[in-house]
């Protein structure tokens, strides 16, 4: 049976507006009935709007507004309170180097509650077609509208629950920045950045092989900056640091995606929270030109008519195109 998957990947910020800008273009184009809409990280937030089929102008406008960096703020406990405590409990024992470096990394500099409560106030229900994923020291562990499921680095694989976590929970674990946005506890696991999979920010592999994505179409959609090459040396190493038999997982690493939508925006950092209205305009038009670019390279891949999109050259254009089709 012919199935269609998205999935929005990670890149902070940055992600959430270039990928607020490809689902425009994506609803805009008359693009229905997706089989799964998958996000990580940053991607994981106009994912889900996506998914829960939120009014897209009304989303866009609250996205506008919103300052960014009053979602995460401040942890009440400075930094060096995990090294105290974790020195306390220690009693003398020796410990491995990387359950320290996780307990360290498990308390980051800010809180993401704010974050949790924004999606929550405009998500009441779990979208049915809607996943994200985050990391435990020793696994995947898959968020859904089914439940939540659990993929060890060993092969092992354990229900850890058969109704499906609270929304604000499973964005704020994508989320989880080591060091800098603290961990979520679920059911006595520290969940990560789903951006430290072996499988990667975009994970088209892990699609392919969960949602038997190989007998449909996977869209993929993550952006890029000038910072890009530094934060996948941040990815790399908190992999290693957090995450440190990751590499017993089998990944068939040629699964690439079907339709591969890749916007660039130089003038955004994916972890830069204090961003201009100008700025978030930038990464739309960067989401949403890039989407109609690759839409039209690929028309005749899809089975049901698309609407003719072109490319905005502004912001007020984009949201003329938008209007028209929607």
């Amino acid at each position: 049976m012919y199935s269609r998957h998205l999935i929005i990947g990670q890149g902070g910020t940055r992600a959430i507006v270039t990928g607020m800008g490809a689902t425009l273009a994506l609803k805009a184009a008359g693009l229905k009935g997706w089989s799964s809409i998958g996000g990580i990280s940053g991607g994981s937030i106009p994912a889900i709007l996506m998914a829960d089929n939120t009014n897209p102008l009304m989303a866009l406008e609250k996205m506008l507004a919103l300052d960014f960096s009053q979602l995460f703020l401040p942890t009440s406990k400075g930094v060096l309170d995990p090294l105290a405590s974790f020195a306390a409990s220690l009693e003398g024992e020796r410990t491995p180097a990387h359950k320290f470096v996780a307990r360290m990394l498990r308390k980051g500099m800010m809180h993401t509650d704010r974050l949790g409560e924004l999606i929550e106030s405009q998500v009441k229900v779990w979208p049915e077609n809607f996943w994200t994923m985050a990391m435990s020291e020793n696994s995947h562990v898959m968020f859904t509208s089914s439940g939540v499921f659990e993929y060890g680095f060993d092969g092992s694989y354990t229900v850890l629950s058969t109704e499906p976590a609270p929304i604000a929970l499973a964005i704020r674990a994508t989320c989880a920045v080591p060091g800098l946005l603290e961990a979520v506890e679920y059911r006595g696991r520290y969940l990560f950045d789903g951006a430290l999979s072996p499988f990667g920010g975009t994970p088209v592999a892990w699609v392919r092989k969960h949602f038997l994505a190989d007998e449909g179409m996977v869209v993929s959609c993550v952006s890029s900056g000038k910072d890009s090459r530094k934060n996948n040396f941040l990815i790399n190493l908190s992999r290693r640091l957090l995450c440190h038999k990751a590499n017993r997982v089998a990944i068939d690493t040629s699964g690439v995606a079907d339709i591969c939508i890749t916007p660039n925006v130089p003038e955004l950092h994916a972890l830069r929270f204090k961003m201009t209205e100008g700025q978030k305009q930038l990464g739309l038009l960067a989401g949403f030109n890039a989407t109609v670019l690759e839409l039209a390279a690929h028309h005749g891949m899809f089975q049901e008519g698309l609407n003719d999109l072109t490319c905005a050259s502004d912001f007020g254009q984009l949201l003329h195109l938008v209007k028209q089709w929607l």
